[in-house]
């Protein structure tokens, strides 16, 4: 009934939102008090914004209830009170709304949680939907009128919000998606596309709300072609700065929204009102704006269900070592660790002799081995690059920056000459030479092997579309003596699944193991794998890698003939590689060599006396 209630709102008179609760609240409460725990410890700042957003002329207002699902509350340590919040901001709108005797409409705000859970992760795409339902099932019980699922940047988790709901309540949903890109070249086709796909979805109203600014959101409703349910934006004022501290209001006027909303009601839009940035007195100049205006239809072309134009495919790797393993030939790595300072000249003759070798397709560069600063791999592996030809396949970890960060590197890693790349979650800080550091760890390994493929289908990992696309060959670790080899090949399944190429395992010095762990994949790993070759120099070595070091295991035959062999122990280590070298093309894709340390060049002669046997 409410539905039907509220749609005929609609086709009679344009509804005018309230503006923002945010930036009000900031402007309102002391310095360091928590928005989203206003409506439990500053509920009279949270009234009075309702109250003045009411007298200003909006008759839909929003409760205060934006991040207040129980995964976000939790993060602030406040998920015992998700009820008594969202139950609580539920009625201070209607206090307000008898306070002014109006005949006002509640919407329930239910923000989104991708970027809080990991809509990617099974764990995480579990708990989404159970957690909107949580908080839409107290919003509609305390007497929201509707509920508005708002800022969504993902269109998969809406779907998956609206049927969430829908399994808690029949009262009217509002869906709003947010696009962060606000710069040329603008994607407003494809951004009105997703509007086109909610249409489809069981809404009394779609649209656009927070970024981008009202310009921005004008374009995206232009290209809307599905006007089967009421267009609704409620952009920001404009961009929210930053600086020393103080977040600086967008300079948008009163008269410009006003300007703006008229335009957006002649493009189809029956609910309009403000997000970040705007006040009351923008939404007393959208009210007077649209007082005596009505929903505008427009002719449109209506265009079927899963028309939008598919996403470009990936692009496909296109290195030497790529080509390589794609035909199947055994391919040979030798690894480096980059200098502590910024001399390189060593490394770079090391490079160079390793590159003369006819034998070996590359090197693989370490990121901060054992959390203990180097030159960042990246740089180093375009400067071997041009100095001698050889292929590099540079480390990456989430550990030290945040994705973004990340995807900035790549892409100038990728202009660079970068082919190839070796995604591990990397040596926590804590055990190397920064024991008070905490990680960055924004993403998981998961997480980060999906954005590089992404970044290969031309978008970044907020979903917006970038330029020419990189199209690493990505790789990632493995471990076939993993204590629990079953978890183990589970997580190279996802590291598949998320786009992975190929992976690099953890030393190697049995093939035993190696077998029992292809075994689980039915005798063959799913992604082509190269094995750790390390010829030990002594027993201490052995010893402190068997016992100390997790996820290494020393054969005991090993470990009793260095043993035996006493100051001969390296001619053991030495000749125990040889025998792996020799039997890894029954085994694996390929090899990379851990050299000795200094000395890369070293492990040369490894690679000729195996082919001489």
């Amino acid at each position: 009934m409410k539905a039907e209630v509220l749609r005929r709102r609609l086709a009679d008179h344009v509804v005018v939102m309230d503006g923002a609760m945010g930036s009000e609240l900031l402007q309102r409460l002391p310095e360091g008090a928590r928005m989203d725990l206003a409506v439990h410890e500053h509920p009279q700042e949270v009234l009075d914004i309702h109250l003045a957003y009411i007298e200003a002329g909006a008759e839909l207002i929003e409760t205060s209830s934006f991040g207040c699902s129980r995964p976000r509350l939790e993060r602030a340590g406040a998920g015992d009170l998700t009820e008594k919040i969202n139950a609580g901001s539920v009625k201070l709108a209607r206090e307000a709304r008898e306070i002014s005797g109006r005949d006002i409409l509640i919407g329930g705000s239910i923000a989104p949680l991708a970027g809080v859970l990991d809509l990617d992760e099974p764990e995480g795409r579990a708990m989404i939907p159970l957690a909107h339902a949580e908080q839409a099932s107290i919003l509609a019980g305390r007497g929201a009128d509707l509920l508005i699922l708002e800022t969504f940047f993902r269109i998969d988790e809406l779907a998956i919000a609206v049927a969430a709901v829908r399994s808690v309540t029949d009262l009217p949903l509002i869906g709003m998606m947010t696009f962060a890109h606000e710069r040329a070249p603008h994607p407003y086709k494809e951004q009105a596309e997703f509007l086109d796909e909610l249409a489809e979805l069981d809404l009394v109203a779609v649209g656009v709300n927070c970024s981008p600014g009202p310009m921005g959101t004008l374009e995206i409703l232009r290209q809307v072609t599905q006007l089967r349910v009421p267009l609704a934006a409620s952009p920001n004022a404009g961009t929210l700065v930053r600086r020393e501290g103080r977040i600086l209001m967008p300079p948008a006027t009163p008269v410009y929204l006003a300007q703006f909303v008229r335009q957006a009601v002649g493009l189809g839009a029956a609910v309009v009102g403000g997000c970040c940035g705007t006040g009351p007195e923008h939404i007393r100049a959208i009210a007077d704006a649209v007082r005596d205006l009505a929903p505008q239809p427009r002719t449109t072309t209506v265009v079927a269900v899963g028309s939008r134009v598919p996403a470009p495919e990936a692009v496909r790797p296109s290195s030497a070592l790529a080509a390589k393993l794609e035909r199947g030939r055994f391919v040979r790595l030798v690894q480096l660790d980059p200098p502590k300072g910024t001399n390189v000249d060593a490394l770079l003759e090391a490079a160079a002799e390793i590159a003369a070798h006819p034998d070996v397709d590359g090197v693989d560069i370490n990121s901060n081995p054992l959390a203990r600063l180097r030159m960042d791999p990246l740089y180093l592996g375009q400067l071997i690059q041009q100095r001698t030809g050889l292929e590099t396949v540079p480390h990456i970890t989430p550990r030290d920056a945040s994705l973004m960060g990340l995807q900035s590197q790549l892409l100038g890693a990728w202009r660079g000459g970068i082919r190839n790349l070796l995604a591990i979650t990397g040596d926590p800080s804590q055990l190397g030479d920064y024991p008070g550091v905490h990680d960055v760890y924004h993403v998981d390994i998961f997480e980060l092997v999906r954005s590089l493929s992404r970044l290969a289908e031309g978008y970044d990992c907020a979903g917006n579309r970038i330029g020419d696309p990189p199209g690493f060959l990505v790789g990632v670790a493995v471990n076939p003596a993993a204590d629990d080899r079953q978890k183990e090949a589970d997580r190279l399944r996802r590291k598949f699944d998320n786009g992975a190429h190929f992976a690099m395992s953890q030393v190697t010095f049995d093939w035993q193991a190696w077998d029992r762990f292809t075994g689980l994949f039915g005798g063959e790993l799913p992604i082509p794998t190269l094995a750790a070759v390390w010829p030990l120099r002594s027993l201490k070595m052995a010893m402190r890698l068997h016992y100390e070091v997790p996820g290494i295991v020393v054969p005991e035959n090993l470990l009793s003939d260095l043993e035996s062999a006493g100051s001969d122990a390296e001619k053991v280590g030495y000749e125990w590689a040889v025998k792996m070298l020799c039997q890894a093309p029954d085994h694996a894709a390929g090899v990379y060599l851990i050299a000795p340390f200094k000395q890369p060049q070293a492990i040369l002669p490894l690679i000729d006396d195996a082919a001489a046997q």
